[in-house]
């Protein structure tokens, strides 16, 4: 269904002369990661509308971009897996943040923390075939992430000490950063066997 959309949105600006009928395969690319990163945002729009946690979505996203974005990380090779797994994972984060909201005391946040970090400063950045690292891109990378690493778990520490270790803002980003290391922690070992295969 999403190729014939995608056929037939390309088809229309190649005739009105929009897009150059050379480069079809990349508006088709675009057009379709457009599109499936709109399902993907409406689905978690509806789980986050009946769950009632919109706020712990915002900064569940606020721990996962900013590192996806730098430092790379675990991609699905199909692009429904991707969407699956990105439901699956945002649902995961979502009852976890309900669950530590009653249960998580500062030493686990800390704990929580460190480990992220270690993991961000071990793994990032992971380089995959749509995104090519030369050695200067990597130890941009590299840095850039561990600074954003550190600036999100400072926000997040600060906001535990204002509000208290069960606060849904802190909690959330925990648990953004949290998956975005393990995604990287993934990405490493994925790409160490296919190096190995190869």
């Amino acid at each position: 269904m999403t190729k014939q959309i995608v056929n037939a949105i390309t088809s229309f600006f190649v005739q009105e002369n929009i897009v150059n009928a050379d480069n079809v395969e990349i508006y088709q690319y675009g057009i379709e990661q457009i599109l499936i990163n709109l399902r993907i945002f409406i689905i978690i729009g509806m789980i986050a509308t009946i769950s009632d946690m919109w706020i712990e979505t915002i900064f569940i996203s606020l721990g996962i971009i900013p590192i996806r974005m730098v430092a790379g990380g675990y991609h699905a090779k199909t692009l429904t897996r991707c969407s699956v797994l990105t439901i699956l994972v945002y649902t995961l984060n979502i009852f976890l943040v309900s669950l530590l909201k009653a249960n998580i005391s500062n030493q686990v946040i800390y704990a929580l923390w460190i480990i992220v970090l270690l993991l961000i400063f071990a793994f990032a950045p992971i380089d995959h075939m749509n995104m090519r690292l030369n050695i200067r891109e990597t130890i941009l990378a590299k840095r850039n992430s561990r600074i954003i690493g550190i600036v999100l778990a400072g926000l997040s520490i600060s906001t535990m000490i204002l509000l208290g270790a069960r606060n849904k803002f802190s909690l959330s980003i925990l648990m953004g950063v949290l998956t975005a290391a393990v995604a990287l922690c993934v990405g490493s070992i994925a790409r160490r066997s296919k190096n190995e295969e190869m």
